[in-house]
């Protein structure tokens, strides 16, 4: 299976690179099809554009050279809004996670994850925290931006204290928020309210909708008003919008279903045109 899969994403490396129009932009987040990145990531990011998606979000390698995925991307025309990093990685040897970012053609490193023996205490909290300040100075000087990437876990307390709270009040103010509209929901948040507090905070929003029974569901496909949440980020400054569906039975329909919605969606904010361009209108 894993042969044909690979032989299939081969097929579709000599795609097209589309014209691509002036105005805001979508993206994906890479982690939707880590099936396919596994088994080839070049031939994965052209066919990410070949559905339209004019921004990818990186969420490993798989393998491949980070200078081959930087001069594909490049080929396809596609902006590189962010990349995920290990956290081990980032923890041991931030510099080469910094590194690697850039090799990658992004100048955003995002921490996106925290197994749960590295979040029990406060303690542990704060100390990643202070990594995360430290790392931000060595990152300015090497034209990368740090964000941080909140799931659900982050809204629950300990000791009476959020972690979420703690960090949007404690981290270096050059740290940046990745959101994602699913997981504000999940975790009992009002994502158009929570938006509001940190302001121009957030840089990086993932898209994603939730339904009825509180699963995952592609964009326009679920109960959360995402095109009212689009347009408040999009006042407040956030740059980049990535979809993304961890669970989807079938990752490529579900990207090509969430921005099929997102082009119907009126989110231009002076009504003339949709607020997201593709390739392919």
């Amino acid at each position: 299976m894993r042969t044909l899969l690979a032989a299939f994403l081969l097929g579709t490396t000599a795609c097209s690179t589309p014209v691509v129009e002036p105005g805001p932009i979508v993206g994906a987040q890479l982690y939707t099809v880590r099936e396919s990145m596994a088994a080839d990531p070049l031939a994965t990011l052209c066919r990410v554009a070949d559905l339209g998606y004019r921004e990818v979000e990186i969420a490993g390698t798989f393998g491949a050279k980070p200078e081959a995925i930087c001069q594909q991307t490049r080929a396809l025309e596609l902006r590189v809004a962010a990349v995920h990093a290990d956290w081990q990685l980032l923890r041991t040897d931030p510099a080469a996670a910094i590194a690697e970012t850039k090799a990658l053609c992004s100048d955003t490193l995002i921490l996106a994850w925290l197994p749960e023996d590295q979040r029990q205490t406060l303690a542990q909290w704060r100390d990643w925290v202070e990594h995360l300040n430290l790392i931000a100075d060595l990152a300015e000087r090497e034209g990368v931006r740090i964000a941080y990437h909140a799931h659900d876990f982050e809204f629950a307390e300990i000791d009476g204290i959020r972690p979420i709270d703690l960090l949007m009040d404690e981290l270096d103010p050059r740290i940046g928020f990745e959101l994602d509209t699913y997981w504000l929901a999940y975790a009992g948040e009002d994502p158009l309210r929570f938006l509001e507090r940190p302001a121009d905070r957030v840089t990086h929003l993932h898209l994603k909708d939730m339904a009825g029974d509180g699963s995952m569901a592609d964009v326009g496909e679920g109960t959360l008003p995402l095109a009212q949440i689009i347009i408040q980020a999009q006042r407040q400054g956030v740059r980049h919008f990535l979809v993304e569906r961890d669970d989807a039975s079938d990752p490529w329909a579900s990207l090509a279903a969430s921005l099929d919605s997102l082009r119907a969606m009126p989110l231009q904010q002076d009504t003339t045109s949709n607020a997201f361009r593709s390739a392919n209108p």
